[in-house]
């Protein structure tokens, strides 16, 4: 990063070496100035490249100084990225000044101009340098608060992002947590009934894990827990969603499926578990699960996202109460099952059009005695 020179003292090159002798007649002019002589064009560029110069003056008489492009040189070899140039030339023509204007040159004056004159119109340089300096140095600190804004930016979305996973993810399966779950069923349960789709959902649960826990301890049982919830990912399409919803249950969600194609994905996933052997501490454990299905709209007592979700749980307990390690859809339930089950829900919601009534232990309160009619 360029900075202004800490210094306020100029540094000021001249060639050819009269130049310098010439501004040296300035006096009180050029006070604190630092004048550097060269004698030659190759011991001028030389300091050019070592030195941290503030102005050069070049005369034009000598033939190796005529060309142009010289300025342009200058700035590129030098340390600061713009350095003032002045040509200090006679018998120049208009020609010849508009070139060396044109070729970058910042002044051009008369070789018979005084030392005064000369000192001034580079003060009035040195000025356009230091202002130059400076908004090249307040550039580079926007640049930089700029990157260091952006640098944390992007370290706050990432922690966004981390927390937004960590809140929503169980912590011992790493699949979504009841919160997440809810959160995506409601989503694409509207999306369903929005535009007509279908949508299904499984609901799946550990045969006997209690005896898992009890026979081989609580790690192994975790182990198993966090294996399941692999199998389950690694067998989801990229649309689905895997939750974690109980102790041993889990819950997926599966849009624009329909009835048969969940009970297909129910049964590769409950033959994959039959056939896994999990084995922790040296033991291999054998578990099953039995899951429910539900599809909306192909079951036609779901009206809402909470029914999606309660249907397949109570073909999940059927599941359970007619043999374990088996997929019960809830269209497997006989009719009048399945209206008592609808009606069981409905039964269980709020009801918001009646008005709330006061707990049984709470006297009515009456008005005072001077407040009756």
């Amino acid at each position: 990063m360029i900075t202004p020179r800490a210094n306020e003292n100029p540094v000021v090159l001249a060639y050819p070496s009269e130049l310098a002798a010439k501004l040296a007649d300035a006096g009180a002019g050029i006070d604190g100035w630092k004048l550097l002589a060269a004698e030659d064009l190759v011991q001028a560029l030389s300091r050019v490249q070592a030195r941290d110069l503030d102005a050069v003056v070049i005369g034009a008489d000598a033939d190796e100084v005529a060309s142009t492009d010289l300025p342009t040189v200058v700035r590129k070899i030098g340390r600061s990225r713009y350095i003032p140039v002045v040509v200090v030339g006679g018998g120049l023509n208009e020609s010849q000044r508009c070139e060396l204007f044109d070729g970058g040159t910042d002044d051009v004056v008369a070789a018979n101009v005084s030392a005064c004159e000369l000192a001034s119109r580079l003060k009035a340089l040195l000025r356009v340098k230091r202002l130059h300096d400076e908004l090249i140095a307040s550039r580079a600190a926007l640049q930089e608060s700029l990157h260091r804004e952006q640098r944390l930016r992007r370290h706050l979305r990432q922690e966004a992002a981390y927390l937004k996973e960590l809140c929503a993810t169980d912590p011992l399966t790493h699949v979504q947590n009841v919160r997440a779950f809810t959160e995506l069923l409601g989503h694409e349960f509207r999306v369903a009934r929005r535009y007509e789709q279908k949508v299904s959902m499984l609901m799946l649960d550990l045969d006997h894990f209690k005896v898992v826990n009890d026979n081989h301890g609580h790690p192994a049982g975790d182990y198993v827990l966090k294996e399941l919830a692999v199998i389950l990912k690694t067998s989801v399409r990229e649309s689905d969603a895997v939750g974690r919803t109980g102790g041993e249950e889990f819950s997926i969600l599966l849009p624009k499926a329909d009835r048969r194609q969940a009970r297909q994905f129910a049964e590769r996933i409950r033959k994959k578990v039959r056939d896994r052997k999990f084995i922790v501490y040296g033991q291999t454990i054998h578990v099953t699960i039995s899951i429910g299905s539900a599809t909306f709209p192909e079951d036609a007592e779901i009206t809402e996202e909470g029914m999606l979700c309660f249907c397949a749980d109570q073909a999940l307990l059927a599941a359970k109460e007619t043999g374990r390690d088996r997929v019960v859809g809830f269209n497997d339930l006989d009719r009048a099952e399945r209206y008592r089950i609808r009606r069981k829900f409905i039964a269980a919601q709020p009801d918001e059009h009646m008005p709330a009534q006061p707990p049984p232990d709470q006297p009515e309160q009456t008005a005072p005695d001077n407040m009756r009619t």
